[in-house]
């Protein structure tokens, strides 16, 4: 008799466990999905992702060279595309951690080992199976890129060269104080020897390859508050971004690089000071010298600290130069410590 009552009293209680289990998913009211992440591969030249969502092969074929889903693959999922902007020279590691569907959106986590050193961006693909009824979500990625605090500090970080003549033309490029160089992108060896297209395009004469900038970082930048600048909160810094940097004379594309890399580190702080130091400033620190010299020449280097409160600071006057004729721009930035 007692063992009876006992095995009905553990049925009780596993019961009830179930119960409690199903009970407190209900009320999460939400779907943690187990990591089944597959790399999406290489994405097709001159194609744009305009759905956040897969929902049939021909779709996925058309978007990537990749073998890694058939037709089959769609018959209970659907698939999320997240599209990750990187540095591979102070990102590394990067990988999707976790992913948890809640209300309509999915909230992403990202990891990644933060290293020394500025290169060429890159962008990794990754699909994430979602339920086939799925056709929209609203996708927050927590991903924010940082320095490495072991790096060096008083550097300007991640310059890039871009050069559009108005026809095709050997171009050389040198930096007055290449001392300073801790990164470059093609190597840097007294100066840069390019054959530069009109569409921007740069095909360097020492490696053979070709590219659409040319990187470097280097040292003995020292940034500092100035009475001018800007005072920025955290959720303004996308639209300041891209308003300030059409005033200076960006393209879309070249602004577009800019905040990519600059935006995750800027919006980690509630506010942020920022100014942009004029023609003078930056031809000081890292004079060029081009041959043939360009007809215009835009140079943005953003120095920022960020801030837990607001200060006061006189707004900072920026002026638009004209893109005439053989156009050089940089774009850069720099922690103020």
């Amino acid at each position: 008799m007692k063992k009876k009552s006992l095995i009905i009293t553990i049925v009780s209680v596993v019961v009830l466990i179930i119960l409690i289990v199903v009970i407190l998913l209900l009320c999460n009211g939400g779907s943690k999905k187990e990591i089944n992440v597959i790399k999406a591969g290489d994405f097709h030249e001159g194609l744009k992702i305009d759905n956040n969502i897969l929902t049939n092969y021909e779709d996925y074929n058309n978007i990537f060279n990749s073998n890694d889903l058939n037709e089959e693959s769609f018959k209970d999922n659907n698939y999320l595309i997240i599209e990750i902007a990187y540095d591979s020279c102070s990102d590394g590691d990067l990988k999707v951690e976790d992913y948890e569907i809640k209300d309509n959106k999915i909230v992403v986590l990202v990891s990644y080992e933060a290293q020394c050193g500025v290169c060429a961006p890159n962008y990794l693909y990754y699909l994430l199976p979602i339920d086939k009824n799925i056709e929209e979500l609203e996708t927050k990625i927590d991903y924010k890129a940082r320095n490495n605090p072991n790096c060096p500090r008083d550097v300007a970080y991640k310059p890039i060269i871009y050069l559009y003549p108005e026809t095709d033309t050997e171009v050389e490029v040198k930096l007055g104080n290449s001392n300073y160089l801790t990164v470059s992108y093609p190597k840097y060896n007294d100066s840069w020897k390019v054959f530069a297209k009109t569409n921007g395009d740069l095909y360097d004469l020492n490696t053979n390859r070709y590219y659409y900038g040319l990187y470097w970082e280097g040292i003995n930048h020292k940034a500092e508050i100035k009475e001018d600048g800007f005072v920025v909160k955290k959720e303004d810094t996308l639209k300041f971004l891209e308003e300030k940097l059409s005033i200076l004379g960006l393209t879309e594309r070249e602004a577009d690089e800019f905040i990519i890399y600059w935006l995750p580190k800027l919006e980690e702080n509630n506010y942020n000071y920022i100014r942009f130091e004029t023609l003078e400033e930056i031809n000081n620190y890292m004079p060029l010298e081009i041959n043939p010299v360009p007809d215009t020449i835009i140079r943005v280097l953003m120095d920022y600290k960020g801030l837990d409160d607001p200060i006061e600071v006189k707004e900072q006057v920026l002026e638009t130069p004209k893109r005439e004729g053989f156009t050089l721009v940089e774009w850069g930035g720099s922690i103020i410590y």
